[in-house]
């Protein structure tokens, strides 16, 4: 879907005539929309001309302002529908930005057709075993064996409801996962301030899915950029599809190859505790209609782009 479709959609959905969506526009944000007419606003939204995004964003600001969701006038569209509307290539130019190389490796992909990367709950992919125990491999690794997650843990995660466990294959081979949890808001604000570690999490913790919870992304490893761009795709098209019972976004890391990825995806830093001796365990934190509604992510769902065929 391209921003002038958007526009149109979401004018007609909420039954402003043309006239009466320039002048909400402008009483909301004067400086954004100071001489905006309807001859304007009509070759926006017939794809003539287009806004600048800063005003793209304005307009999602105001959209959800009238409908307190994230990602307004989305609600009819299926997660699957919603990752056909991201362009794959936006979302990888927003992972090269983190330069990360520890969570996202340089193995070869020329070869490899975007088409040809499936992204699959691990529950259906017929490996949980496999993929579960390099999981816990990875965390030991990456989190210096100090957050005492076992298989156990994450396969009786990966069983809940509103958690999505991903993982990206090409042919028969696994190529990268991203695990993230849905946790009820009491324990997703206890986990953020350091108060809880991830080890103590019971059943009574997570919300279940439809149930209003806050997105926690616990686990992440790609072979290459083309398989962490599948991967994130499929994150943000659930967080659209889901964005009624979804209120922020966190994670926790101490990897600073980490850090980089998650300030390119523009998850603010919180707040950071000391985990034994040596360790600082950093928290980030945002709400859904921020991380939505960020240049970038406008860019990637709704806007035009180089989004060359693979």
């Amino acid at each position: 879907m391209q921003f002038h479709e958007y526009l149109k959609m979401c004018r007609v959905r909420h039954a402003f005539t043309q006239e009466e969506l320039v002048q909400a526009l402008y009483l909301f944000n004067v400086e954004h929309f100071s001489g905006l007419d309807t001859t304007t606003l009509s070759k926006w939204e017939r794809g003539v001309t287009q806004p600048r995004i800063f005003k793209q964003v304005s307009i999602i600001h105001y959209f959800q302002s009238i409908t307190q969701e994230p990602l307004p006038c989305f609600e009819q569209y299926s997660e699957e529908e919603i990752v056909q509307t991201i362009c794959e290539a936006g979302m990888r130019n927003i992972i090269e930005e983190s330069k990360s190389k520890k969570l996202i490796l340089d193995f070869p992909s020329s070869m490899m057709e975007i088409d040809d990367l499936k992204v699959y709950p691990l529950g259906n992919a017929g490996t949980v075993d496999k993929i579960v125990k390099l999981n816990t491999y990875l965390d030991k690794n990456f989190n210096n064996d100090l957050t005492g997650l076992e298989p156990e843990d994450f396969k009786k995660w990966a069983l809940l409801s509103g958690n999505r466990f991903f993982i990206c294959e090409y042919g028969e081979e696994s190529m990268g996962l991203l695990f993230v949890l849905k946790l009820k808001q009491e324990s997703f604000d206890k986990i953020i301030h350091g108060e809880m570690m991830e080890k103590s999490l019971q059943e009574k913790d997570f919300a279940a899915q439809g149930e209003k919870g806050s997105s926690y992304i616990l686990s992440f490893f790609a072979l290459n950029d083309k398989v962490a761009s599948m991967l994130f795709v499929q994150y943000y098209a659930y967080l659209v599809a889901e964005q009624r019972a979804i209120h922020e976004v966190g994670v926790a890391t101490m990897m600073e190859d980490a850090k980089k990825l998650i300030e390119s995806i523009d998850i603010p830093y919180y707040t950071s505790v000391t985990i034994g001796e040596a360790f600082e365990l950093q928290f980030y934190k945002t709400t859904l209609s921020h991380f939505l509604s960020r240049p970038k992510v406008i860019r990637m769902i709704l806007s035009e782009q180089d989004c060359e065929v693979e």
